[in-house]
């Protein structure tokens, strides 16, 4: 999720950068819903097997409801943010760089109309004010971030 949305994550006693990926033990998992719902296993045994692999419900719904997710994904230093203000760069190459980072591809033909005609939408309901031009093409960069995360691919690719 952080590397999707350009978003950080701070663990107490870490330096500032560090992946849950390389924490040195699963006292973490305690300050973090995120680590213990997607399966960081204990530190009981040596065995990776531990994790689990399958999504649940409340992978779910931490995806699609967590303040938290919704905080990385809109962030003001975020991707979405970050391209919606691209306005020199073409749509497809902004959407096509949302897919890279969450999908690891290119987005298929029916996926760039798709997220083409969401953004189309948003900017005909903004009108032609700047300000709710602007705001709306952020809201749908995010939006179509978020629908990204929420993927059954995005979750076996990560």
């Amino acid at each position: 999720i952080n590397f999707v949305s350009k978003a950080g994550d701070t663990f107490k006693n870490q330096p500032a950068g560090v992946r849950a990926v390389f924490l040195p033990d699963d006292k973490f998992n305690e300050d973090s819903f995120f680590l213990s719902v997607f399966g960081r296993p204990e530190m009981d045994s040596a065995c990776e097997c531990e994790r689990v692999a399958d999504a649940n419900l409340a992978q779910s719904l931490h995806l699609i409801n967590s303040e938290t997710i919704q905080g990385k994904l809109g962030g003001d230093a975020g991707r979405a943010a970050a391209l919606a203000a691209a306005k020199d760069r073409p749509d497809p190459e902004r959407l096509g760089e949302l897919y890279l980072h969450a999908l690891a591809r290119e987005p298929r033909p029916a996926e760039l109309e798709a997220a083409g005609a969401h953004l189309a939408k948003k900017r005909t309901a903004a009108g032609g004010d700047p300000a709710a031009l602007a705001k709306a093409e952020r809201e749908a960069f995010e939006d179509i971030l978020w629908a990204l995360v929420n993927t059954k691919e995005f979750l076996f690719n990560h």
